[in-house]
């Protein structure tokens, strides 16, 4: 009876084993691509990525940036605004568009500035120095950029539909005048979330 037991024991072991085999396990994948998951109703990083694109696109394209008074352009960016249903740090879409036009040359980011400081230390460094030489400190943005993240949702049957709106606006701080503003809407619809687009 124990060899039965001692086999029926090997062979659910090895049944066990050979099933989880089956399961797949974490993998690496290409950010944004194809093997991504879709969730129709959250912002995915895909979603971040073509706002991120369009938007950054259509600000280099109108020449606004090489409009500022200041070269490279200064720009101070606000917190936008999530307000929608899906958590993400909204700081991705900025990072992404900031990257490029910081490191492309065509724009500068004050990160120590007001209540909106990314950089106390800078901010304190700064504060000391003025305070020292008795003078303000000459980092004035140029432009200032603000925005929002929405959420439209809708139902048909089983078929879920959200569409997410990126709006963005740079501000003249000087005349409080509007001088580049673009929305990216990225649409999504499914039954229930999936892997590819």
């Amino acid at each position: 009876m124990n060899c039965i037991n001692g086999l029926f024991i090997t062979t659910l072991g090895l049944s066990i084993a050979a099933f989880s085999g089956c399961k797949s396990g974490a993998k690496y994948i290409e950010t944004g691509g194809t093997q991504s998951v879709v969730s129709v109703g959250q912002v995915d990083i895909q979603d971040i990525q073509m706002a991120s694109s369009e938007l950054l696109q259509s600000m280099i394209a109108t020449g606004v940036l090489k409009r500022s008074p200041t070269q490279p352009a200064r720009l101070l960016i606000n917190p936008i605004v999530n307000d929608t249903s899906s958590q993400f740090d909204v700081g991705e879409l900025t990072y992404r568009m900031r990257e490029q036009l910081v490191n492309s040359g065509q724009a500068q980011v004050i990160t120590a500035y007001g209540k909106y400081t990314e950089d106390p230390a800078a901010l304190e460094e700064l504060k000391r120095r003025s305070f020292e030489s008795g003078t303000q400190p000459d980092v004035e943005p140029d432009y200032t950029l603000s925005g929002k993240i929405t959420q439209l949702m809708r139902n048909s049957g089983s078929t879920r539909q959200s569409t997410f709106t990126f709006r963005l606006t740079l501000t003249d701080p000087n005349t409080g005048l509007e001088v580049w503003t673009k929305l990216a809407d990225v649409t999504k619809q499914g039954q229930k979330d999936s892997i590819g687009f």
